[in-house]
């Protein structure tokens, strides 16, 4: 499997041995991870380097509207508008630079469950009709939507074109991942294990479980994410 999102390094809600680089290297790859688009976990807090990283991972910064990229050595580069205060849609001019860069964008829907979080963590989501619209804008350029409810996938994949993945790290239903396959297609779908937050097995599971035929299981587990560059 190739992880389309993890993160590492400090950051709240996980304790710090397990959100080491090493460390979460380590948790990938028993669950059968061969390369991972790691994010700064501070990054999806406030402003955070991304540093160097191991062979093992492809480096994803967390950038915000109004960022420069062409400073930045990576093939993608993520959004958390939720966590920073922004809508999605604001990140509009941010993707068409992604395109003319070519880099992929990567929006991430939410961090963690909100009925989860300590009370004095605030962290936001993003509306399915911001994804949308931020879908919407430069239509041509790669997105992959991270972290979106199961309940969610329809409307994302449905209502987006082609050039719109989602990962299943956060949908959490029976058989989400052959069921999404079926409706929209393999070519829509990405492993995301969203480690450390969760464990990698998970995203394991979900992808032994749905049953898939041999090219779409080689699609959703690293095709695409090879085909993104990730």
């Amino acid at each position: 499997m190739i992880d389309v999102s993890c993160f590492a390094g400090p950051g709240p809600l996980v304790r710090s041995r397990y959100s080491t680089l090493s460390a979460v290297e380590a948790h990938l790859r028993r669950a059968g991870v061969v390369r991972a688009a790691v994010s700064p976990m501070a990054g999806l807090f406030g402003p955070a380097p991304i540093g160097a990283v191991p062979e093992f991972f492809r480096p994803v910064p967390i950038v915000a509207p109004g960022s420069r990229l062409d400073a930045l050595d990576c093939v993608a580069v993520r959004i958390s508008p939720g966590s920073h205060g922004y809508r999605a849609s604001e990140a509009a001019g941010l993707k068409e630079a992604c395109g003319e860069l070519g880099l992929t964008l990567i929006l991430q829907m939410r961090i963690a469950d909100p009925r989860n979080l300590p009370a004095d963590l605030e962290l936001g989501e993003v509306a399915v009709e911001d994804a949308l619209a931020l879908a919407a804008a430069a239509p041509a350029v790669p997105m992959v939507v991270a972290g979106a409810r199961a309940g969610e996938l329809p409307a994302i994949l449905g209502e987006s074109p082609d050039s719109v993945l989602a990962d299943v790290s956060l949908a959490e239903e029976p058989d989400v991942l052959r069921r999404a396959v079926a409706a929209h297609g393999a070519h829509r779908l990405l492993i995301g294990t969203h480690t450390p937050f969760l464990t990698p097995v998970a995203a394991a599971q979900k992808l032994t479980a749905a049953r898939l035929a041999p090219r779409e299981h080689e699609m959703v587990s690293r095709g695409n994410a090879e085909r993104l560059g990730l």
